[in-house]
């Protein structure tokens, strides 16, 4: 598949299908914590990227198999607002789902600003948009965003799409260690949080690995943040590891079609693939043989990733 992976266990929306509308890494920023590794060039164009017509045979193909999903999520490795008519693939994803499934996009925010990109979301059901900074000074720091892209526009794009849009709006954090997670940072969140008016709010984490050193906050201090700033606050959890979809036939392209997209731990491939975690093993470790791809330990977890 080009343009769909999994459904896959999502932190947030449980089994996700996710939808991939950019080539990976096209991206308006440069995240240190991006698990996709570096974006050379960050981009604001919105250019069309996909073929409609092989766009809509693979959702036919993958709903046919009847799999379980709670969402079908615009998300993938770049950023899905780049994509030029985000309102028609939103409307081909439901009228060939028959409206069965919510639809989520998960957004960096960096072109909320703009008029057209959120009148597309319009028929979304979930908009999941990011703000990992309270100032200027740390967005710059820590999403090193495309020249033409300020904090202010990220500000302004948060607070436009709440006064437009009547879906629901989980706005997310991503925190760093010695990089927004301090107090004064927590407060000057709370304040913009109370003029975007979210439906709640979600503390990520950047547990995965990175290309770049990035630390997990401690529990004390991720505690005092959700404190103070005082709204439906949550720390996204880790999936749970009973919630595993049946699917027969697995097969290594799949899981290798999986890693191409994210990195991910064993627990992680078998709860979205359904295969018993011994036999999944047996995979990874032909894989790891083949040298198709490599693990690494991550804060105490073992996550395997393509062999570039």
């Amino acid at each position: 598949m080009e343009y769909f992976y999994g459904p896959v266990p999502s932190r947030r929306l449980g089994f996700s299908l996710g939808v991939d509308l950019t080539p990976k890494k096209t991206c308006t920023f440069n995240c240190i914590y991006c698990q996709l590794g570096v974006v050379t060039q960050p981009k604001i164009k919105r250019v069309f990227y996909i073929d409609l017509a092989q766009f809509k045979q693979e959702l036919k193909t993958i709903l046919a198999k009847n799999p379980k999903i709670d969402y079908i999520t615009l998300s993938g490795s770049g950023e899905p607002t780049l994509h030029k008519d985000l309102a028609k693939v939103i409307k081909v994803i439901k009228e060939i789902s028959e409206y069965r499934y919510p639809v989520a996009v998960i957004t960096n925010s960096s072109l909320l600003h703009r008029k057209k990109v959120r009148d597309q979301l319009m028929e979304a059901d979930l908009i999941v948009p990011s703000l990992d900074a309270p100032s200027a000074k740390i967005f710059k720091k820590i999403n090193r965003p495309h020249p033409k892209i300020n904090f202010y526009k990220i500000k302004k794009g948060c607070i436009q799409l709440r006064k437009e849009f009547k879906g629901k709006i989980w706005l997310e954090i991503m925190l760093v260690k010695g990089v927004n997670d301090s107090l004064e940072a927590a407060d000057k969140f709370r304040k913009i949080i109370k003029r975007i008016k979210p439906d709640k709010v979600q503390l990520n984490l950047p547990v995965r690995p990175s290309t770049e050193e990035v630390l997990v906050p401690d529990s004390r201090q991720i505690a005092k943040i959700k404190s103070i700033i005082g709204q439906e606050v949550e720390v996204v959890a880790t999936f749970p590891k009973d919630k595993r979809p049946k699917q027969a036939d697995i097969k290594e392209e799949e899981i290798l079609n999986y890693l191409k997209r994210r990195p991910a731990t064993s627990d992680d491939l078998s709860s979205s693939l359904g295969i018993n975690i011994s036999e999944l093993l047996k995979y990874l470790a032909k894989l790891l043989e083949e040298e198709k791809i490599k693990a690494k330990i991550e804060k105490d977890n073992k996550y395997f990733l393509i062999n570039d």
